[in-house]
């Protein structure tokens, strides 16, 4: 519905008198949306002073101080709905994706993984944890521009090296292996660019001069990770790192577990 010089994602005919506007975002709930959808309100309120105007935000990953905010204090209220909730309906009504991958790309992804099985010869796999709630990995991962970056660089400083792989983890209530990487520099001290940079949450994770590895994108996946409790359930991943010692941002993946875990990868694109 346009509303003014904006056009609002839903808004539902709630009894005579009543309207639910609805804000629709993917990944994390940025604080920005609180200020557009209290727009929407503004302008449909203007446009229609009789009418009850209710709110509600909706997103993937919701900061709990966010939602209790709009609440208390604003009375808008926020739905958190999961990439796995959204898949299982979209199985359920044999729904498709626009960036769900085609035959072509799966065909891709399954030689690139080959080649990483060929290289993990000779080079090492890490894990490179994000904090959904600190960093809005998702929408990072949707971004078109982004096909390559930099990321930090806490733990394992002297062994992490270019040429390694690296496996993107999401924490959280779905946590998981969500992209592969090539790490294409050694550990130096970057700032993040300003197209990655405005997916982090706080103003002081924001162009900071950090121990930062390059890299770039070989492997994303457009339709959820490769979830936790899946890794969890394969005996032979008993000792994965992340599954046992998850604090921190760089975890070591042995070769055994690299063979493993490329099998999941490529049976995920099969």
């Amino acid at each position: 519905m346009q509303l003014g010089g904006y056009r609002a994602d839903l808004v539902f005919q709630d009894g005579p008198r009543a309207k639910l506007i609805m804000e629709i975002k993917r990944g994390l709930l940025m604080r920005e949306a609180i200020g557009q959808i209290g727009a929407y309100y503004g302008l449909l309120r203007q446009a229609n002073p009789a009418d009850e105007v209710r709110l509600m935000l909706v997103a993937n990953i919701i900061p709990k101080e966010l939602a209790i905010f709009m609440e208390e204090k604003m009375g808008v209220q926020s739905l958190e709905i999961s990439v796995s909730q959204i898949n299982k309906i979209a199985e359920k009504y044999h729904y498709k994706f626009e960036d769900e991958a085609t035959p072509e790309q799966k065909l891709v992804t399954r030689k690139v993984i080959k080649e990483f099985d060929l290289l993990s010869r000779r080079c090492h796999v890490w894990i490179f944890q994000a904090n959904p709630q600190r960093f809005d990995i998702l929408n990072a991962l949707a971004d078109e521009k982004l096909n390559e970056d930099v990321w930090l660089v806490n733990q394992h400083k002297n062994e992490i090296k270019k040429g390694d792989i690296g496996l993107i983890w999401m924490s959280g209530k779905e946590a998981g292996i969500c992209a592969v990487v090539d790490i294409t520099s050694d550990p130096e001290f970057l700032v993040d660019s300003l197209d990655s940079s405005k997916y982090w949450m706080s103003d002081e994770d924001k162009q900071q001069r950090r121990l930062r590895v390059q890299y770039k994108y070989k492997i994303k996946f457009p339709d959820g990770p490769i979830y936790k409790q899946e890794l969890k359930n394969i005996l032979e991943l008993s000792r994965l790192s992340i599954l046992n010692f998850f604090q921190g941002t760089n975890f070591p993946v042995t070769d055994e577990e690299w063979k493993i875990i490329a099998a999941l990868i490529e049976k995920k694109f099969s």
